[in-house]
């Protein structure tokens, strides 16, 4: 049996698809080029506002607050974990134990706040903050001027 030919149905799937593609090619190109693309200062950059802002939700009780920055930290971190495979000597090494731990206490800090708990989010933020200053020790700065 023959399908009927039907020149508006296909138009208007044509329509469709390209309309999605319009919508969503661009903020898929932009997702790909942030993670590749982020300077070692620029994603330093980031880690220090973001602890920040978890820092500010924490204090004012916002809990809800916290999601945001510990999802949004986990690129620059990334970023700067593959980086530190570049340094030289136990530099890169002492680096990426740096940015493990910071990594592991923002995902402490992003459990306690789901559970909506306000004592274990405050001691979770003490731990984030003291891994930062652990980062912070390894001169992230300066490391990083050399690579990218």
């Amino acid at each position: 049996m023959r399908k009927k030919f039907c020149p508006g149905r296909e138009f208007a799937l044509g329509m469709l698809v390209a309309f999605g593609l319009a919508v969503l090619l661009p903020s898929l190109w932009a997702q790909q080029s942030k993670g590749g693309s982020e300077s070692p200062q620029s994603a330093w950059s980031s880690i220090q506002q973001l602890v920040k802002d978890m820092e500010i939700a924490v204090q004012s009780r916002n809990l809800h607050g916290i999601h945001d920055p510990t999802m949004k930290i986990r690129a620059p971190i990334k970023a700067l974990k593959h980086l530190s495979s570049m340094l030289s000597g136990d530099k890169g090494q002492k680096m990426g134990v740096a940015l493990r731990q910071l990594d592991s206490s923002v995902t402490d800090l992003h459990s306690a706040a789901d559970d909506g708990n306000q004592a274990d989010s405050e001691k979770a933020l003490k731990t984030v903050e003291s891994a930062l200053d652990q980062l912070k020790a390894q001169d992230p700065e300066g490391a990083f001027k050399e690579v990218h």
